[in-house]
């Protein structure tokens, strides 16, 4: 006899077919389980609407251009890539937030480390981040 560990009945085809004789062919999936096409039904989510969205990816933009600060920096001065890493590896936090400081940045960030990586996380008010993960 075939055992099922489950108290309910989840789908129609679940049980193998040796154990349903006469069971009918899987058919489609029932029609008030699948999604809803109907655009009049009534739906659990609020209308969409895009204005916070759009308001969003363009604060994202500014962010980016901010973190984009910090890579061409890293990129540009091989001591300035050095003194980070190292302030990073010593967990000398005010180091690493002055030093991220002088790039220009102008927005707020918070700074964590391990002693392989730097994550930068860059925040615009409440609406939007970015995290810059830096290994090495």
């Amino acid at each position: 006899m075939y055992y099922n560990p489950y108290p309910y009945f989840v789908y129609a085809n679940h049980y193998p077919s040796w154990v349903m004789p006469n069971y009918p062919t899987p058919s489609p999936f029932p029609r008030h389980l699948a999604m809803p096409t109907n655009p009049a039904n009534n739906s659990p989510f609020p209308p969409v609407d895009t204005h916070k969205l759009v308001a969003s990816a363009k604060r994202v933009q500014t962010i980016i251009r901010q973190a984009q600060l910090l890579t061409d920096k890293i990129n540009e001065s091989q001591q300035f890539a050095h003194n980070l890493m190292n302030a990073a590896q010593l967990s000398n936090k005010t180091e690493v937030d002055k030093l991220i400081a002088s790039t220009g940045i102008t927005i707020k960030f918070d700074t964590k480390y391990t002693p392989d990586n730097l994550r930068v996380l860059f925040t615009e008010s409440d609406c939007c981040g970015l995290t810059l993960n830096l290994h090495w």
